[in-house]
């Protein structure tokens, strides 16, 4: 036995301790010293369990998130790109019975790539949203309750969600040097935050602290059924992901009929059919002189093209372009219609910035859409917040501005018009 032999060479016992052992072993049990059993031995068993499994990922169409199975629990790969850079963290997604077996992903088995990963406890209850988009996705999926704070309550265009921040029921994070305190105060599940590599990220603050903190960037996806295909990664989160799934099947399908129906006039005899002229559409604004407009690997340039449109820049496969406003005033009297030109609404706050685009032929033709036809209480703007769960209804929307007529989709609402004509309000 190990420990009576040290303690024979070292003095401490005599020949005739081996009688007293018994008694030693009884009285270190008590006291929480565990000598292995029947103290013929001080090794603990220390064994590592190995699932012998690589991560079974689904087939998704995001480029910026993951989903699969490995060693027995839902795991997530999330990815913000900033530039050059791209941010990449791991999640193991545990219920109760999972995690029943230890959070420990070592002792788990799961592979060395996996052990460093971020271990939430699912379904979450309490969540702070720090965008109005992760605030889209849980209202659609029922869940406002379980909502306890938002970036600024003031832009929610939720009424009931508006009125709980207004009320203080729900906390408005900000963006001030409190903000950190707030959120050590609420002590949420979890912290969703989004990152743009611009002066209000705050999300390095955050991982320094003991909160669970997960990056979003649905904002960066290039078309509206990659965004949309996020609300599956909140049914894990939750424990609602047939309901998700089931949702995102549903606008799905909707959308690809839609799309298949305006991309196909030649085969109908209908008001589209009759008017076959592909719409030039201009997007962005100018600021000093610099003209900001979406790449042709953009989400705008995407949602043109399915709703009918021929994106200017179409052909260009990055995802944000700038050109002098000459460059784009050449183009003038070639652009049929205008999207997105920046946040403004009125037609004087666009001249007031750059009064030359009065000359562009979409303007002098009245052909203007912004994308805030939908509000909030306070002014929030539910492009950012409900269209992005509801892609069909975007869809038949702006193709309704391009177009003039959208073929008929019962399963289309039409009553969403977050695309308005800024002349007619």
């Amino acid at each position: 036995m190990k420990i009576y032999d040290r303690m024979m060479k070292n003095g401490k016992i005599g020949p005739f301790s081996h009688l007293v052992l018994p008694i030693l072993c009884f009285l270190g049990a008590l006291t929480g010293i565990f000598l292995v059993t029947g103290c013929n031995s001080d090794k603990q068993d220390t064994k590592v369990v190995t699932c012998n499994e690589a991560v079974h990922f689904e087939q998704i169409g995001s480029d910026y998130f993951s989903i699969g199975r490995l060693c027995g629990a839902d795991v997530a790969v999330v990815r913000s790109v900033l530039g050059k850079d791209t941010i990449v963290h791991k999640y193991v997604m545990m219920d109760s019975a999972t995690a029943s077996l230890g959070t420990d992903l070592r002792r788990r088995g799961f592979p060395e790539e996996w052990q460093s990963a971020f271990v939430l406890r699912v379904p979450l209850k309490r969540v702070v949203t720090l965008s109005t988009a992760q605030v889209g996705y849980m209202l659609r999926l029922g869940l406002r309750d379980n909502i306890i704070g938002v970036s600024d309550g003031q832009y929610i265009v939720d009424s009931i969600l508006y009125e709980r921040a207004k009320q203080n029921a729900v906390a408005s994070i900000g963006y001030d040097a409190s903000a950190l305190e707030k959120l050590m105060a609420l002590s949420p599940d979890l912290v969703l935050d989004f990152t743009t590599g611009g002066d209000y990220d705050n999300y390095e603050q955050i991982a320094r602290t003991s909160l669970p903190l997960m990056l979003t960037s649905e904002w960066q996806e290039n078309t509206p059924l990659a965004k949309l295909e996020w609300i599956k990664l909140y049914g894990i989160l939750f424990g609602i992901r047939a309901q998700a799934d089931s949702i995102f099947e549903q606008e799905k399908n909707k959308y690809e009929t839609l799309k298949a129906l305006i991309a196909a006039p030649a085969a109908r005899n209908d008001e589209i059919a009759l008017n076959s002229h592909c719409p030039r559409v201009l997007a962005g604004m100018s600021y000093g002189g610099v003209w900001h407009a979406s790449g042709g690997n953009s989400f705008t340039a995407n949602l043109v093209r399915d709703a009918g449109g021929c994106y200017l820049w179409a052909s260009d496969t990055s995802r944000e372009l700038t050109f002098s406003f000459e460059q784009v005033y050449a183009l003038a009297d070639s652009v049929d219609m205008w999207v997105n030109p920046s946040a403004f609404g009125t037609v004087d706050e666009i001249l007031s910035l750059e009064p030359r685009v009065k000359n562009i032929k979409a303007f002098r033709e009245k052909k203007i859409f912004q994308n805030d036809g939908r509000k909030g209480p306070g002014g929030g703007n539910d492009f950012y917040e409900g269209a992005i769960t509801r892609p069909a209804e975007l869809l038949w929307n702006l193709t309704k501005c391009i177009k003039g007529s959208v073929p008929g989709v019962n399963s289309v609402d039409t009553s969403y018009k977050w695309y308005r004509n800024i002349y007619n309000f």
